[in-house]
């Protein structure tokens, strides 16, 4: 399926989609190859957003239009050697990589990341409290989940009515996934049996629309980005993930990322359009403290020791890392990351022991 293309990019598509033709004729045909735009449109999103589509059909929720940038920018710095206390890791998926890459953050070589688990068309990434980590697979339509360590796969819960793109686990043995592209409707999140993979029911909200993350906090609520139809980003909350579900009343963004929360509930948040990192204390009705957001991030998740919070920067293909509290940028992870794959999400290990 080739990506939608308004009337005022058709021409300058032309070039990229003859490319893609002949390179699949050729018996060579990129797996997520998405499509290229004027640099005019700007890297931070568009008026009248509409997601990205890969030439696969899959979607993804970073804006038609984005294109990532030819170089890196002088403002990253490379991170510093022995930069995290213990064992750590970050895993990262990559929207037209092939596989999961896991960094291993307190080495002494500053070595490039391992290739582990398969993954396509992978938006949202998790890992929960027992270190398996989830994959949305938003080519077959399917999440599954990994041991930990790189471990072989465990559960693969499909998805038979659209395209699982986020993860969330609320502590009570459940894990939410968010469909991105219902079939048969809006979009809504499903919740799952993690042992089992038995669905026991789905969230939805009459102003889900285009989603883009889920977030739990320590006490089991989910939370869910949506931006409306009038192109405003907001969170439903769903107390102890249980339907119905309320917007909070303080919260609108631009174009909202994926919702992560610190041990005090504090709601950490990327604002795409804003180039903002928001924090909003409960119960989030007031205003938030922001940081500049220095890259193109939807997925943003603190460490376990929530001293750093990690951004996968599509724009600048990398890892972004900011000092929490505070959110000031401190270094980027780029070894083997490539903007033209679109770093997508970010998954620390160990998580953080709340709200999972």
């Amino acid at each position: 399926m080739l990506v939608r293309s308004p009337n005022a990019f058709r021409l300058a598509l032309s070039g990229f989609l003859l490319l893609a033709s002949l390179t699949a004729c050729a018996g060579y045909q990129p797996i997520n190859a998405v499509r290229e735009t004027n640099h005019a449109v700007g890297p931070q999103g568009l008026n009248g957003y509409r997601p990205m589509i890969a030439i696969n059909g899959a979607r993804s929720v970073l804006p038609e239009g984005f294109k990532p940038n030819a170089t890196r920018p002088a403002w990253m710095k490379a991170p510093p050697v022995g930069n995290e206390t213990g064992p750590a890791h970050i895993a990262v998926a990559q929207f037209g990589g092939t596989s999961v890459l896991w960094f291993i953050l307190n080495n002494r070589n500053n070595q490039p990341p391992i290739n582990c688990q398969p993954a396509s068309s992978t938006n949202g990434i998790a890992i929960d409290r027992d270190g398996n980590l989830w994959v949305p697979d938003g080519r077959a339509n399917t999440t599954t989940e990994y041991a930990s360590d790189c471990g072989p796969a465990k559960l693969t819960i499909p998805d038979p009515t659209g395209e699982p793109a986020d993860v969330g686990f609320d502590g009570k043995n459940r894990v939410y996934i968010l469909n991105l592209n219902d079939a048969i409707g809006r979009p809504t999140v499903g919740f799952y049996d993690n042992i089992t993979g038995a669905q026991l029911g789905t969230l939805f909200d009459p102003s889900f629309n285009i989603l883009f993350g889920i977030g739990t906090d320590r006490l089991g609520n989910v939370f869910v980005s949506n931006l409306t139809t009038n192109n405003v980003g907001t969170i439903t909350e769903f107390p102890h993930g249980q339907m119905p579900g309320f917007q909070l009343s303080g919260v609108s963004l631009g174009l909202p990322g994926a919702p992560t929360f610190d041990s005090a509930n504090n709601l950490i948040i990327a604002d795409w359009r804003r180039s903002t990192i928001d924090v909003f204390s409960p119960p989030y009705t007031g205003s938030p403290t922001t940081a500049r957001l220095m890259g193109a991030s939807i997925w943003c998740k603190l460490n376990r020791y929530q001293t750093h919070l990690f951004c996968g920067d599509a724009g600048n293909g990398s890892i972004d890392v900011y000092a929490y509290p505070g959110n000031a940028y401190k270094y980027s992870y780029t070894a083997d990351l490539s903007p033209d794959a679109l770093v997508t999400g970010v998954a620390p290990a160990p998580a953080g022991a709340y709200g999972i």
